[in-house]
């Protein structure tokens, strides 16, 4: 990869972590839990969110992490609503994004080939990100999402299994299952964003 090409990749993967992450600790504080607040976590500074085992993974592997925001589910006013709510908006906010910068990418009149190389691989990072944290095993939002339609008790119980849940996830990424299965998801999404 050329210089400009890192560039664009670094600012585009900052981005889309900094605000999933940011939607997580802001939705939790509208349902009750101070948690990211309380840890300085409730900011836009990509400080306060990249792993920096996680990033350098990312570039090297083609997969990685961030730091996640703590969410204290006992202080949520309605643990089953608060849970799905704050679950879903870092993926809602990565999708909205997207959409974002795909129709200022349709709609714009750009010289800067920088500009339009950016504003793709905003739309394709953020839409990864998103289709990502869709998969429903844990430590992943959909996990989250889908034990959010049940019992305190019993994400406390799957909760227990998130171990040997990662590896699971690690093997099918490392198998390529997990990418040939966001690539049929996610450029039919990109090609709809720009239609």
């Amino acid at each position: 990869m050329d210089f400009k090409t890192i560039i664009i990749q670094v600012i585009a993967v900052t981005f889309a972590i900094v605000v999933h992450e940011f939607a997580h600790g802001f939705v939790a504080m509208l349902f009750g839990d101070n948690s990211a607040k309380n840890e300085g976590r409730l900011s836009l500074n990509p400080f306060k969110h990249l792993d920096p085992l996680g990033v350098m993974s990312l570039f090297i592997f083609k997969f990685g992490w961030a730091k996640p925001v703590p969410v204290n589910s006992n202080n949520l006013k309605n643990y089953n609503v608060g849970m799905f709510f704050v679950s879903i908006a870092g993926i809602a906010t990565n999708f909205l994004f997207a959409f974002i910068f795909g129709k200022i990418l349709k709609y714009a009149s750009i010289n800067s080939t920088f500009i339009i190389d950016l504003l793709v691989y905003l739309m394709i990072i953020n839409l990864n990100l998103a289709v990502f944290n869709l998969i429903p095993i844990p430590p992943l939002d959909g996990s989250n999402i889908l034990l959010s339609f049940f019992s305190r008790r019993t994400a406390y119980e799957v909760s227990k299994y998130s171990r040997y849940s990662s590896l699971v996830l690690l093997i099918l990424i490392v198998s390529g299952s997990v990418s040939k299965i966001m690539n049929l998801v996610i450029w039919p999404i990109f090609e709809w964003i720009l239609k």
